[in-house]
């Protein structure tokens, strides 16, 4: 694929919206890093330690998706970022700019009106991200916000991408993760036909983190999904297979969508 004509537009967004008391371009950044703050029952630290880990660890990764950022677009780009936890629809740790009116004051502001360039979704686990999304209301905040004329960029690594589909079953098929932390949804029969945010389509979902050892896991699950679409009368299933260096793409203004490899080469 060329990049070039879709960099072109991208930069011409980002300087058509620049903030009024920025010089230069600025990247909005909206950080989600929900999935990987669920509690671990195996875990031999306490809930309050847990959960000091996963929020450092977040603003480490965060801080190299900005780092990524910032050499992809070079100096002439600021790059705003803050970090929202869908669990309580908390802001924070803003980077960027000092002056703090720049940054939205709670989640709901933060996709309603500061409109955010970038929303990356963090993996870890599928059942309490997508919980925290059900209990906060966020699916269409996320939709228009990653839809519809000036989207935002939505990246959803694991777990984000699982929730970008149409369908999250695809979480219990490794069996890697625990839905025991949702109340009332403890096993993985209660996910069956959840819906994701169908973010590429109505019958198009992801299973991530693919490789030969899930080759027959990965193509029954997928004729049983479709069996039980035919009694449903539903579409056909559509399931993307992603191994660790595969993006699924969709290119909203070219009505595009394509699947690329080895990105990180």
């Amino acid at each position: 694929k060329d990049y070039s004509m879709l960099a072109e537009e991208m930069w011409n967004k980002l300087r058509s919206s620049s903030l009024e008391t920025s010089v230069v371009p600025t990247i909005k950044f909206l950080y989600i890093p929900t999935a990987m703050y669920a509690l671990r029952a195996d875990s031999q630290n306490t809930p309050g330690k847990q959960r000091q880990r996963a929020r450092a660890d977040g603003k480490k990764r965060r801080s190299v998706i900005i780092k990524e950022v910032q050499e992809l677009f070079g100096s002439d780009v600021q790059v705003l970022a803050i970090t929202l936890d869908l669990d309580d629809g908390s802001v924070k740790q803003p980077v960027g700019f000092d002056d703090d009116s720049l940054f939205p004051k709670n989640g709901k502001n933060a996709f309603q009106s500061w409109s955010p360039h970038l929303v990356y979704v963090e993996g870890g686990n599928t059942f309490w991200l997508q919980h925290c999304i059900a209990k906060g209301n966020w699916s269409n905040d996320i939709i228009a916000a990653c839809t519809g004329f000036d989207a935002a960029v939505y990246c959803g690594k694991s777990a984000g991408a699982i929730s970008a589909g149409a369908l999250v079953e695809t979480a219990t098929w490794k069996g890697w993760d625990d839905p025991s932390i949702v109340p009332g949804m403890e096993t993985y029969q209660d996910w069956k036909s959840i819906p994701g945010l169908s973010l590429a389509g109505e019958s198009v979902s992801f299973f991530p983190h693919m490789s030969d050892e899930w080759n027959d896991l990965s193509k029954q699950k997928i004729k049983e999904l479709n069996e039980d679409n035919e009694q449903s009368s539903s579409s056909k299933a559509i399931v993307y297979c992603l191994e660790e260096n595969d993006a699924f793409c969709i290119d909203q203004s070219h009505n595009d969508a394509f699947l690329t490899s080895e990105m990180a080469q």
